[in-house]
């Protein structure tokens, strides 16, 4: 039985950027671009029609379109995932994105297999950001001292944090374990502490807590 399409729906107010991108992912056996929109306005009401898997979204819309879109989709359509796009590192547009929900972060230059990766990682549930960005989240989201959750059993060490940040990257127990230079029991014992600091119980939650709910708040 084939495998179902990643329904795609891309928002760019560049033109030639849009149109590549709609190309690109078409060419793609397991991908459906099921509409695209160069604003906000003319985004949302496509997206609540089209119920797409995955949008891609540049953050530097016209205005505040990005981030009043962002704030949207999960009443236009609440089982679509977003990726955020900039042409710019612009740490704050990371930042603001992770905060208001999106699932990734790319920056337009990447290279096309990553640019791929983020979007089949994301929709299988998983978070996707730029190593360097992944980096600048943590910073800017403060001093990891766990925020308002009430079994909160101290600080994360630094072993803790990279942990963390690779789960985030999607990396799975024997990639953490090689990236690090340990062992996958040590990997596992790490996550166990971290899940008992943060009162999380799998590394879905974990995730999900780190972005969406603000486990670490900005200063």
């Amino acid at each position: 039985m084939p495998t179902q399409s990643i329904r795609v729906f891309v928002v760019d107010d560049h033109a030639l950027f849009r149109e590549s991108a709609v190309a690109f992912l078409k060419a793609q056996r397991d991908m459906e671009v099921v509409g695209q929109g160069s604003t906000a306005s003319d985004a949302k009401p496509r997206i609540a029609v089209s119920k797409p898997d995955i949008v891609l979204m540049e953050v530097k819309l016209p205005g505040q379109g990005a981030f009043d879109l962002l704030r949207d989709i999960p009443t236009l359509s609440p089982n679509s995932r977003t990726i955020a796009l900039s042409g710019t590192k612009d740490e704050e547009d990371v930042v603001e994105a992770m905060r208001l929900g999106a699932r990734g972060f790319m920056v337009k230059e990447c290279p096309t297999d990553l640019f791929l990766k983020c979007v089949r990682k994301v929709h299988s549930g998983e978070i996707w950001l730029n190593g360097p960005m992944t980096v600048a989240v943590f910073h800017a989201f403060g001093n990891l001292k766990p925020a308002g959750k009430p079994n909160g059993k101290g600080e994360l060490s630094r072993r803790e944090l990279e942990v963390i940040q690779l789960v985030i990257q999607g990396c799975k127990n024997k990639e953490i374990a090689q990236k690090l230079f340990i062992s996958e029991k040590t990997v596992k014992n790490h996550l166990s502490a971290i899940f008992n600091k943060l009162g999380v119980t799998d590394r879905l939650e974990l995730t999900l807590y780190t972005f969406e709910k603000r486990l670490f708040p900005p200063q």
